[in-house]
């Protein structure tokens, strides 16, 4: 589709350049033809370009990362939901066991340690649930099992909030 842009304005650019030249000296005439050979030039220099970058997407496709692979026996995800329970037991141990130290400073750091902490959490706990819809978007994973591991993240997502809610309370911090 470009090519075909570049080719029809190259070709305009040529016969604007080239319209009437009765009246033309010589030298004005070659001027025009120069520029009409560099703006060829400059045509085929864009057309093969493009034809590399259209070369180097089709020839090696990468994979996404992003999207879990595996066939339809094996379900593939970043973490299993065990991994996650643990991470969101693990989180709420030492968000009960917070306690402020006395200077604002320590206090404030302490916080929003324990904060990007639940944040991570909270973002793998999403990414799972990003993983789990593929799956059964893909036929890998059967209904009834994505509808019980659904409730599960659930549960694991207000376990976390309440955790949360408990820290930030416990700093008199409402974030």
């Amino acid at each position: 589709m470009k090519q075909k842009y570049l080719l029809i304005f190259g070709t305009a650019a040529a016969l604007s350049l080239s319209g009437c030249t009765s009246g033309n000296t010589t030298a004005e005439t070659e001027a025009l033809q120069e520029q009409i050979l560099q703006l060829q030039q400059q045509i085929s220099d864009l057309e093969q370009q493009l034809s590399t970058e259209t070369a180097s997407d089709t020839a090696a496709p990468e994979e996404d990362s992003s999207v879990p692979s595996g066939g339809s026996d094996e379900l593939s995800t970043t973490h299993t939901m065990e991994e996650l329970t643990s991470m969101v037991d693990s989180y709420e141990e030492r968000a009960d066991a917070a306690v402020p130290s006395g200077t604002a400073a320590d206090d404030m750091e302490q916080f929003f340690s324990l904060k990007q902490e639940e944040k991570k959490i909270d973002d793998d706990l999403d990414l799972h649930e990003d993983e789990l819809e593929y799956l059964y978007r893909s036929g890998s994973l059967p209904r009834d099992e994505y509808k019980t591991l659904e409730r599960e993240l659930e549960h694991l997502e207000d376990r976390l909030d309440a955790a949360e809610d408990k820290l930030e309370y416990t700093f008199g911090i409402d974030d």
